[in-house]
């Protein structure tokens, strides 16, 4: 197990899973609606707790105590949520912090045995590797496909770098695959670039905050999918890239 990128085994912590292997996140149930004709269910992901059994064993008792006390320091609940790595499934993380106090049963002058329980404010996990895809922009408008190999909707971030002058353009960034587009309108230099940050709903020209012309949704990502994405407005000379981790349920 890894928790902010330190493998736990460097403190002799051993770990099994005590609560179900991590593969779907909570849920809650509902209906909104006046009438029970108009009624539609919604399901909403709820946060996720993983809890795991430890044991700690060391050369000595001074050392077990260095290793707890280690631990302690690097679990702490006060510190933001972190990566955290269990040996299964592989390849992939969530953002967890601990949820509750950490107890130590000495059960030799050199073992211990306690449980870790972690939870996770957003309950999907995330790929280890990140996707980066880039695309070369030559039709108005130009379509590109992004297969995705995920179980969860994807955020990602697409960045557009003008091949030339664009003077007072509305440029389009369509998802056809999740019917969602965003508008953004005005003037981009040869070169200059535009980022659409869906994970933290912002548009960026040149680094620097860009939302007065915005419009419409941001894109996602449809997860396990091939998404069909066009591009409008930009000219048949610049570039898109898509980056993104693949998420999962």
């Amino acid at each position: 197990m890894n928790f902010n990128s330190v493998d736990l085994a460097d403190y002799g912590l051993t770990a099994l899973l005590s609560s179900p292997i991590p593969w779907m996140p909570p849920l809650k149930h509902g209906d909104t609606g006046a009438h029970w004709r108009t009624y539609q269910s919604y399901t909403e992901l709820l946060p996720r707790e993983i809890t795991l059994d430890c044991i700690v064993t060391a050369a000595d008792r001074a050392t077990l105590i260095s290793y707890l006390d280690s631990l302690s320091l690097l679990l702490s609940p006060t510190n933001d949520e972190k990566k955290l790595q269990l040996d299964f499934p592989t390849g992939r993380y969530w953002n967890a912090k601990v949820s509750q106090g950490v107890l130590w049963e000495p059960v030799s002058q050199d073992t211990a045995m306690g449980s870790i329980s972690f939870i996770c404010s957003d309950p999907r996990a995330y790929d280890d590797d990140q996707t980066s895809s880039p695309f070369d922009i030559d039709a108005d408008p130009d379509t590109v496909v992004e297969t995705t190999g995920s179980t969860a909707s994807i955020e990602p971030v697409y960045t557009l770098t003008a091949g030339e002058n664009l003077v007072a353009v509305t440029i389009k960034l369509a998802n056809v695959t999740t019917d969602e587009e965003l508008q953004w309108t005005g003037s981009l230099a040869n070169g200059e670039v535009l980022e659409i940050d869906v994970p933290n709903w912002i548009v960026n020209k040149e680094g620097a905050a860009s939302m007065a012309t915005v419009t419409g949704q941001f894109p996602r990502l449809a997860p396990g999918a091939a998404n069909t994405l066009t591009v409008t407005g930009f000219s048949t000379t610049g570039t898109l890239n898509i980056t993104y981790r693949n998420r999962f349920l």
